[in-house]
């Protein structure tokens, strides 16, 4: 495993959600909601959840088994009589098309090389599946720069300047992913705590009209369905 990959381990393996499990669980649901969108499904047979951390997005397409590189967000999900593995995006320990969808959230800005992680989950996915990602970082997004200093965790974030559509694109296309599909919104923070949870949602509301801000939101959607 390479040092950028321990560092992320070590740091999720300590991290403790600022003001519980709510807010966390709320993002989650509400990014993926938005990832919904895109898909023209809703439940499959068997799913993966790439990044799965200590679960709330489980199963939300059906069946799932979640990968997580922290040991302790697996011990988590099982807790809660969940199916989870400790493994890599970059080294996915399944056969070749297992899976009628596969996605993650906020996982791609983390890997060392995207194209490996996209190509993986392409890899295991069946013929006519489908693959989608939300709640990325944007890389246009000004506030993502700036909450990787308030967070202090700007070795796991520095990713995030890869997330901009013509990449993902290009990735998608070259994994044999078509009919790609992306959506940018929202601005809220979610980790650190109710009270600027609550004031950054007003802020997201009123900028949210706003279509030529909407570009530099603070995530991004994408989805696809392998040819």
């Amino acid at each position: 495993m390479d040092k950028q990959k321990l560092t992320q381990q070590r740091w999720y393996d300590h991290k403790t959600p600022i003001g519980g499990d709510e807010i966390v669980n709320l993002s989650t649901r509400t990014h993926i909601e938005r990832l919904q969108k895109l898909f023209p499904v809703r439940k499959v047979k068997l799913s993966l959840n790439c990044g799965c951390g200590r679960g709330g997005q489980e199963d939300i397409f059906g069946p799932s088994i979640g990968i997580d590189i922290s040991f302790e967000n697996i011990r988590s999900i099982i807790r809660k009589g969940r199916q989870g593995v400790v493994a890599d995006m970059e080294f996915l320990p399944f056969k070749d098309h297992t899976f009628d969808l596969v996605y993650g959230f906020g996982i791609l800005h983390h890997l060392a090389v995207i194209q490996k992680g996209v190509s993986e989950a392409s890899r295991v996915l069946k013929n006519g599946g489908y693959i989608g990602f939300a709640g990325e970082n944007n890389g246009w997004c000004p506030f993502v720069y700036m909450m990787s200093i308030v967070y202090r965790n700007w070795r796991v974030e520095k990713g995030s300047y890869r997330i901009r559509e013509r990449n993902l694109k290009r990735i998608f296309k070259e994994s044999g992913i078509g009919s790609f599909k992306i959506s940018k919104q929202g601005m809220t923070i979610y980790g650190m705590g109710k009270t600027l949870y609550q004031l950054t949602s007003i802020g997201e509301k009123v900028l949210s009209r706003f279509r030529l801000i909407n570009a530099f939101s603070g995530y991004c959607y994408f989805a696809g369905r392998k040819q």
